[in-house]
């Protein structure tokens, strides 16, 4: 298929879907992983609200791998007896209002080259503060695969520990870290970009206001991206590159590929709930995601009493402890959530000390 006849594709095939029927599409991201020879599993997650008007479940989605080939891929999370079965499962809601859809398959490509793997759906939600008519502009992401000509065909691409969702609070610093890792070991950049629609950057887009002297960047070793400070309740979407680089025969660093990751970020009044600079940190919690157990791990050891509460995202106390019942030698603490219902939680740890610090936690 030539590349004009692929885009007049792509653009038959918006146009049909946005008569069809609409998807509300709050963030999403494509990974791939190396399996043999040119042979590459793929991955788009997406993040959906549920309900709402217009909305439409995706049993399927099309991806574009970026050869002139593509293929409709039957979605691979959550229950797979329900309303998509037998062509799909049902995704997995992490809390009232979204869900994660994963779309998985594999797909081998005819050589070394470079490969821009890409999916669209008609609608983002509606009244993104930094979007003007969000509701009707395309949701699009993508990615790109080299396969080198130098070393290995093996290329895997960045992974994530935090998925594209956060909340802040307004008048706050608010910062935000994917806990990203390359499992190839290449290294890694980060840039802030604007989202993409059909045909470019979504019309109208600006990065989220900041106030008058405030900041919005983004650290391009870290990738943690700060904002101080919000100034107005809503939700935000910002699309970050994440770029990987490796040394091919010459000793001099190449592109090896990117993900393009478009984030939702919820900001609202907030009242005593905060979460401290990541430099400062005195407890890691990991893993985050948890499906069972989750570890605290203190970094100092100055034996001070905390008190835990893990809440919903709208500050509700599901659980609350206190750090003399559960405490280790090692300084760290296991809380087991198996029974928690999936979703996206605070965990607020305050000691007698005065210290505090909110963590966000995502329970699979």
């Amino acid at each position: 298929m030539s590349k004009q006849r692929y885009f007049l594709f792509l653009i038959l095939c918006v146009g049909f879907f946005t008569n069809a029927k609409a998807t509300h599409n709050r963030a999403g991201e494509i990974t791939y992983k190396w399996l043999f020879g040119y042979t590459y599993q793929v991955k788009v997650s997406i993040y959906t609200e549920i309900g709402g008007t217009n909305f439409s479940d995706r049993c399927e989605d099309t991806v574009y791998f970026g050869d002139g080939t593509g293929a409709i891929v039957l979605r691979s999370n959550g229950p797979c007896n329900g309303s998509c079965s037998p062509n799909g499962c049902e995704g997995q809601p992490i809390n009232s209002t979204t869900k994660l859809n994963e779309y998985v398959t594999t797909h081998t490509y005819p050589g070394p080259g470079n490969y821009l793997i890409s999916t669209m759906d008609p609608n983002r939600t509606n009244g993104i503060i930094n979007i003007p008519n969000s509701v009707n502009q395309i949701f699009y992401i993508e990615s790109l695969l080299v396969i080198p000509t130098f070393g290995s065909a093996k290329n895997t691409s960045v992974v994530f520990g935090f998925p594209p969702l956060d909340f802040g609070c307004i008048n706050q610093c608010f910062y935000h870290n994917s806990s990203p890792f390359d499992l190839d070991g290449d290294s890694i950049s980060f840039e802030l970009t604007g989202c993409r629609g059909n045909s470019g950057v979504c019309p109208g887009y600006t990065f989220p206001s900041s106030g008058t002297g405030g900041v919005f960047v983004i650290d391009s070793i870290t990738g943690i991206l700060t904002w101080c400070n919000p100034q107005m309740q809503g939700d935000y979407n910002v699309a970050t590159l994440i770029k990987e680089w490796r040394k091919d025969d010459n000793g001099n660093y190449s592109l090896i590929g990117y993900i393009l990751r478009d984030a939702q970020f919820a900001i609202s009044y907030c009242s005593g709930i905060y979460e401290l600079n990541q430099f400062n940190d005195f407890v890691t919690v990991l893993p985050n995601p948890v499906t069972e157990t989750i570890t605290l791990n203190f970094h100092s050891n100055n034996h001070e009493a905390f008190r835990i509460e893990l809440m919903d995202i709208t500050g509700r106390n599901i659980k609350t402890l206190t750090s003399e019942e559960y405490i280790t030698k090692e300084n760290t603490i296991h809380l087991n959530l198996e029974n928690i219902n999936p979703g996206i939680y605070l965990l607020k740890i305050s000691g007698n000390q005065h210290t505090t610090i909110t963590k966000k936690i995502i329970k699979q």
